[in-house]
């Protein structure tokens, strides 16, 4: 794609997603979408966004293994922001309206203390001196495509993968301490698991995923700053909503967070 059809593919993403309408036509429109054109068309989205008021907070790291990301024709796993206004505590209550058919991901969150500066390639280990606090999260994805199914990688990639709210639970004390491979995350609807695994299915462990995410982001021009908010990875693959009710998300033993979704 040139730029000037980049900028046309991100104005309509734009358009939809301010006015929260289904993007029924996306898969279609991005068919043929190149992963390296989908990263172009997502930060034209980012950089419009924000000209209309949005404010980034942060990054997630979507597709964590190969049984996610091969599927949809990627080379790897994936990132996409996050937005200051999809930002909730837990116990937050999502009125009817948004997001268009909610979806719910067990994630730790991390608050990022300071820059991560470029010209260093960093480790599992490295990244921690970065991190200011993590939390037992959620991220809240919606479906805002009509038949999701249809969507491909690079398609989820320009529209930021599905993001719609990432949900800050319960901040883990000594999170260095913490055995991020084999802590156990799980996800239920009105008291029902409906999806659930283990640490290490987010590429090994949350901050191998963080700093993953770290040196992409370097690669791409990008990197992680002081505030940001990151959504890690989940430890299963997306779970829709049926309806109305309560989520809930776990790490076992540390804590976990709660939506309302009416």
């Amino acid at each position: 794609m040139d730029a000037k059809e980049i900028a046309a593919l991100a104005d309509r993403i734009v358009e939809g997603r301010c006015s929260k309408t289904t993007m029924d036509w996306l898969a279609d429109a991005t068919a043929s979408l190149s992963e390296a054109d989908a990263y172009k068309v997502q930060f034209a989205v980012h950089d419009k966004l924000e000209g209309a008021g949005w404010k980034l907070a942060g990054w997630k790291v979507a597709f964590a293994v190969p049984a996610q990301y091969e599927p949809l024709k990627l080379s790897g796993p994936a990132f996409a922001g996050i937005y200051t206004s999809g930002i909730r505590q837990s116990g937050a209550v999502f009125e009817k309206g948004w997001p268009l058919k909610a979806g719910v991901e067990c994630e730790m969150v991390a608050r990022m203390a300071k820059d991560v500066p470029v010209g260093t390639e960093y480790t599992a280990q490295s990244i921690q001196d970065f991190v200011a606090n993590l939390y037992c999260g959620m991220e809240v994805v919606e479906n805002r495509y009509g038949d999701a199914s249809k969507l491909g990688g690079p398609g989820r990639i320009a529209d930021d993968v599905l993001q719609a709210a990432c949900i800050v639970g319960t901040e883990i004390k000594d999170w260095q301490k913490t055995d991020f491979a084999n802590v156990k995350g799980r996800s239920e609807f009105e008291g029902k698991e409906i999806g659930a695994g283990p640490g290490s299915n987010v590429m090994g462990g949350a901050m191998i995923s963080l700093a993953w995410l770290a040196n992409r982001l370097i690669a791409n021009g990008k990197q992680l700053k002081a505030g940001d908010m990151i959504l890690t990875g989940s430890v299963h693959p997306p779970q829709f909503l049926p309806g109305a009710g309560v989520a809930k998300t776990e790490f076992v033993g540390l804590g976990g967070a709660e939506i309302t979704v009416k």
